[in-house]
């Protein structure tokens, strides 16, 4: 089951990841990249993840259980799984069975014949151990060039042991930057609706669904919910006093703050690239239009002005344009325009009904949903509205992209399968498909419009 319910405190959640971190070697970069990251369709490399083993017995540290327990044995299965998990959904790992092993498992972790990893085409090494005491656990985890023999990336850390998921997300974030000299985005997080509670409240999960936390437990309808650029915040829609607000909700201290109560709606919030700015629709004036909201002095600069509805406003990268969803046209499309309202571009001209742009962090891709023949599918185009391509083509309705900070996956809400809507994530080539939220014991009715974090420090 991968969903559980979680804490139920945002600064419990704050606190709880709190891991210290040694480096084991001068980290100076490197050199060498492994790793071609622009071609995901390329020769992926081929890595092995030996057992993590326990240590805690050895010189002088008093053993945690009376050998390897059955519980110390499940933390060490876990965190080798949840590395090669990670590296493995990235699309640049190729993970050696460990059946192919032809190295003593009983030699010291340190005491490595790169020559039996060699034969059996592993160019990348992984090994680990870890002590565990009482309820605290240290755990040293190092990556290796098997040809080249030497340490690439190592790590000593030191946190609980209910830590150990974040521990493994961490490593697998450095073996990405050792090998392919950019971060990895093992550690983010999604924010999402899902009515579980029996209303739509907002809920926060790690990247590939575990941690579930409750974020707003407001008993109404939440909607919409988006990270500020630097993820500290969110910004989200509610009807908890009767209209559809804007608020602004601090994740460390659980505070929030209505930003918006403009008369009519107040929908679709998403922060400017800076943080400075803050671009929604309003119908204060009668029609929807898109608005931007300048928060130092809280001034309206109103950006459309039409008969039509326009919604779902999404920054460039670099702050200077928007795309967004108008039916001015007719049907819904999608267009884009300048942040000063100039410059307005149709860029899409198929599909009954297009929605959902998100610009991916790159500058160079919209992903968004377009319905033909009745059912919604993610597709992605240039930012200038070319080379237009599907991305899903299974059964239900698929919405809601979310790129990921790295600009290499896609999050997204299916009802793929029938029933209620789940959180997917995707490579950016539709490649990879996965399913991340799933029913469990209490009921996970739905989940909707992922938003994917920033990099999180």
């Amino acid at each position: 089951m991968k969903i559980t319910r979680g804490m139920t405190l945002i600064n419990r959640y704050c606190l709880l990841i709190i891991i210290s971190f040694i480096a084991l070697f001068p980290h100076h970069g490197h050199t060498k990249v492994y790793i071609d990251i622009n071609t995901p369709a390329g020769k992926r490399l081929p890595i092995a993840i030996t057992d993590i083993k326990n240590i805690s017995g050895l010189s002088g540290q008093p053993d945690a259980g009376g050998g390897l327990s059955a519980a110390l044995t499940a933390q060490a299965g876990l965190l080798r799984d949840v590395i090669m998990h990670d590296l493995e959904f990235s699309g640049l790992f190729n993970i050696i069975d460990k059946k192919a092993y032809i190295e003593d498992q009983n030699k010291r972790p340190d005491d490595i014949d790169f020559k039996d990893w060699r034969v059996i085409g592993a160019e990348a090494l992984i090994k680990g151990v870890f002590i565990a005491k009482e309820d605290n656990l240290t755990v040293e985890l190092k990556l290796y060039d098997t040809f080249q023999a030497k340490m690439l990336a190592g790590r000593r850390y030191i946190g609980k042991k209910g830590n150990i998921r974040v521990i493994a997300h961490k490593f697998a974030n450095e073996a990405m930057e050792a090998m392919a000299g950019e971060k990895g985005i093992f550690d983010t997080k999604l924010l999402f609706v899902s009515n579980m509670s029996g209303n739509k409240e907002i809920y926060l999960a790690d990247y590939d669904g575990y941690n579930l936390r409750q974020i707003t437990r407001n008993n109404s309808i939440n909607l919409s919910p988006r990270w500020s650029p630097d993820g500290k915040k969110i910004l989200y829609t509610s009807y908890k006093e009767g209209q559809p607000y804007v608020y602004i909700l601090e994740i460390a201290t659980g505070g929030e703050i209505r930003l918006s109560n403009q008369p009519g709606i107040n929908i679709g919030a998403r922060w400017s690239p800076s943080g400075k700015e803050i671009a929604l629709t309003l119908s204060r004036d009668g029609n929807p239009e898109l608005y931007i909201l300048e928060l130092d002095g809280m001034k309206f600069r109103r950006l459309t002005n039409n008969w039509a509805i326009d919604v779902s406003p999404s920054w460039s990268p670099d702050g200077k344009r928007l795309v967004f969803v108008s039916d001015t046209g007719g049907n819904p499309h999608i267009y884009m325009i300048h942040s000063d309202g100039t410059g307005l571009v149709r860029l899409t001209y198929e599909g009954k009904y297009n929605a959902s742009p998100a610009w991916s962090p790159g500058g160079d891709k919209i992903a968004f949903a377009r319905a033909n023949g009745g059912r919604f599918d993610i597709w992605v185009m240039n930012a200038d509205g070319t080379g237009q391509v599907q991305l899903t083509a299974d059964s239900g309705d698929n919405e809601d992209p979310s790129w990921s900070p790295d600009n290499r996956f896609i999050a997204f809400t299916s009802t793929r399968g029938g029933g209620a809507a789940r959180i997917y994530i995707m490579r950016k080539n539709g490649e990879n498909q996965k399913l991340i939220t799933y029913d469990n014991a209490e009921k996970v009715r739905s989940a909707a419009s992922p938003a994917w974090s920033p990099y999180l420090e």
